[in-house]
Order: C-alpha cells, then sequence, then structure tokens
C-alpha cells in the first residue's frame, strides 16, 4: 500500500475494483460511441438490437450490453422499449429497442483530449 498511503482497506478496494470495471467497459463505450457519432451522425433516437449493435461495433451482444448500461448509468442514454423505459441489462440480443442518446449530457461530463501537430 506504499502507492497509495491516504487509502487504506475497504475504501482501497473499491477504488481498484472501479479501476478494473472502467478498463474493462471503457473500450466497449467508446467503439459503441464511435459508431453512434462516426457512422450514424449522433443520432437522437436509434430504433435497433444488441445483435445489430454487436455487429456495427464488431462486438458480441454481451458487451454491448454492458456499454449501453454504462451509458444509461452515466445518464447518457436511455433504452425504451415500447413507451416504456427498460434496464438495458435485462435486453435479450434480438430485442429491439430504442436508444436515446443525451448528447449534451454526454458532453458536458466527458473529457476531450487532442494532441496539435507541430507547425515547424
Amino acid at each position: 500500500m506504499e502507492h497509495f498511503p491516504f487509502i487504506q482497506g475497504a475504501e482501497l478496494t473499491k477504488r481498484l475494483d472501479w479501476i478494473r470495471w472502467t478498463m474493462r467497459t471503457g473500450p466497449l463505450v467508446n467503439g459503441l460511441i464511435k459508431y453512434l457519432v462516426d457512422d450514424l451522425a449522433e443520432p437522437q433516437e436509434v430504433l435497433t438490437s444488441l445483435d445489430r449493435l454487436a455487429a456495427a461495433t464488431g462486438r458480441d451482444s454481451d458487451d454491448v450490453r454492458i456499454a449501453l448500461a454504462e451509458l444509461v448509468e452515466a445518464g447518457d442514454a436511455q433504452v425504451h422499449r415500447g413507451q416504456e423505459q427498460a434496464d438495458a441489462e435485462r435486453l435479450e440480443a434480438h430485442q429491439r429497442f430504442r436508444l436515446v442518446m443525451h448528447w449534451d449530457h454526454f458532453y458536458e461530463t466527458r473529457m476531450e483530449l487532442s494532441i496539435k501537430a507541430d507547425d515547424a
């Protein structure tokens, strides 16, 4: 615990678990966002399924489910079946649903890093 002298016991375990989870889910969320931004031009809503998103992103439906759940938990998206809000974690791979994105919230709560090329 030399590296984290100010964090001990359960708090350290909690933070390390969060770091592991973020390292697992980050690339999944980024892949889904890349598809929504680059291929679909930031749609407000998409009628889709986990299978369709998996095929479009090159991931499996379980990975897409995790990414959707992360976006919903962060407040960046909602998942609807019919008029009712649905639980992203309980979607079946083939079920169609409406993904409603909250792009303003997404961009307000994310950091964007860019590297400029030297002018020299």
